[in-house]
């Protein structure tokens, strides 16, 4: 500090400075060191990258390897009590910051707790990533690119997904998501695409909120995917960004009719405001248009598509009163899903 001019003040000698407050000055330097740090990380390295890992040795390496490569994002991880080392490598391999480990809440509830972090250290993005699914490090440079320059929409980009080899697309990524993807050469709207590798700005999260934790694993991304509809936003694929993802063993047709139907029930009742009572009392009504969709007609005449419906009837009437209570705090309040105590993400327009 410099003398103050015609004072007659000049500066004490710094060995005769209290050690508290050459403690303090120091304390302040080095906060301020830290912020100049943090935000020189935020402007070159603006994304973060949330993993849910749950014993995923088999693709971790390879997975956090890819998305280090890329340069513009840091990796963070919570791990879901996994018994196969995955948790141990986590800890040798990223700062303490940037892992955490929990109880197994699910998916969705896994990846809030990501989107809170993001928010709370100020990223300007957040890519979503399955465990088993490993980018193409280029790939993530030209998706941020490309969503640079879309800053104002509600956007989730994603790459075209091919199988852990490379050596051919992904099943549902061409049968269901992106039939024509190689008709097009440059990023292209689509209506929606899983959750294996998502890229999106933090203004669309303000916007759309977390996952909901009704959800355990599986339907969580489409009922989001409802909401970002609602308010204006879309799906989009990159054509010359991939990503890696390992191929899923097929479940049980029963299952996948019982995900489907505990979906929609779960996205109509969020976007309504019809009473529980009465959302009970209707509930045959919405399984009969459910079972004569098409292609579904046929599962409805051997009855796979009853057991299905009971099962979601016998899951989802014990909870509706609770539902009834979180979706009022989610509409009244503009809390999306739902608050620190339930580890999950609080995020207002």
């Amino acid at each position: 500090m410099p003398g103050r001019i015609g004072s007659g003040y000049t500066d004490p000698p710094r060995s005769r400075l209290r050690p508290a407050v050459r403690a303090r000055a120091a304390s302040r330097q080095k906060e301020d060191e830290g912020v100049a740090v943090m935000t020189r990380s935020r402007i070159e390295r603006p994304i973060l990258f949330i993993l849910v890992t749950c014993n995923a040795m088999r693709w971790l390496p390879d997975v956090v390897e890819s998305l280090e490569a890329s340069g513009c994002g840091d990796v963070w991880a919570v791990d879901h009590g996994s018994t196969d080392g995955t948790w141990e490598w986590l800890v040798h391999h990223l700062d303490t910051d940037a892992r955490v480990r929990a109880p197994n809440l699910g998916f969705g509830r896994g990846n809030n707790r990501g989107l809170r972090v993001a928010q709370t250290r100020g990223y300007r993005y957040v890519y979503l990533v399955n465990q088993d699914a490993r980018v193409e490090p280029e790939g993530v440079r030209m998706m941020f690119e490309w969503m640079e320059a879309r800053q104002d929409d509600a956007l989730v980009l994603s790459p075209v997904q091919k199988n852990w080899g490379g050596t051919k697309p992904y099943p549902h990524f061409e049968q269901y998501y992106a039939p024509d993807w190689r008709d097009h050469d440059q990023p292209f709207r689509v209506k929606f695409i899983n959750a294996a590798a998502w890229m999106m700005s933090m203004r669309t999260l303000r916007a759309v909120g977390g996952f909901n934790p009704v959800f355990f694993m599986y339907g969580e991304d489409e009922e989001w995917g409802a909401r970002l509809g609602a308010v204006g936003g879309s799906f989009w694929v990159h054509p010359d960004a991939l990503v890696f993802h390992e191929e899923p063993t097929p479940p049980p047709l029963a299952t996948v009719l019982e995900r489907m139907a505990f979906g929609d029930e779960v996205t109509r009742f969020f976007a309504g405001r019809q009473p529980a009572s009465s959302w009970k009392r209707s509930f045959w009504f919405r399984a009969g248009a459910r079972a004569f969709q098409p292609k579904r007609w046929i599962h409805a005449l051997t009855g796979r598509t009853l057991r299905a419906e009971r099962a979601v009837k016998k899951r989802m009437f014990p909870a509706l009163r609770d539902w009834e209570v979180l979706r009022a705090q989610t509409q009244q309040e503009a809390v999306r899903y739902l608050d620190r105590d339930n580890d999950a993400c609080v995020l207002r327009p």
